[in-house]
């Protein structure tokens, strides 16, 4: 399987040094941790390398776009821009917030098409949610300046 010349010793070791706690929890359990907080120590990792004063490990890449929306106060009676053509979390996260996901037109990239956010634009729009989809870029700039 692909991906698997990315695991060596280093790799394996980090992963064993959790595994021989027990504790596969982000949170609690600080007596059996034997000092391992990877979590924690990824997360300050992300803020030296970003330059950001914050940074949130989740689960899952559903868990992310929901603790976004959270973060973004998007709620009721709001909408929220997704594309029609995107795993089932993007407009899950929308809905447990919520809010209306609203589909964008997206081109032969199968990205959201900057061009036509206009047709879908109305005064509850709180937020575009881009999808970068088999390989093909979303069109981040365009969007970020729509």
């Amino acid at each position: 399987m692909p991906g698997f010349e990315l695991f060596g010793d280093k790799e394996r070791k980090e992963v064993t040094d959790v595994l021989s706690t027990g504790v596969l929890m982000r949170y609690g359990f600080d007596g059996a941790r034997n000092g391992h907080y990877k979590a924690l120590e990824f997360e300050k990792t992300l803020c030296d390398i970003t330059g950001s004063a914050h940074s949130h490990l989740c689960s899952s890449g559903t868990a992310a776009l929901s603790t976004a929306m959270a973060a973004c106060g998007i709620g009721a009676k709001d909408e929220v821009i997704v594309p029609p053509f995107t795993f089932v979390a993007t407009f899950e996260a929308v809905l447990q917030a919520g809010a209306v996901p609203v589909f964008g037109e997206i081109d032969d990239t199968l990205c959201l098409n900057p061009d036509r956010l206009d047709a879908v634009l109305t005064p509850k729009t709180r937020a575009v949610v881009p999808v970068h989809m088999c390989g093909a870029m979303a069109r981040i700039d365009e969007i970020k300046h729509f």
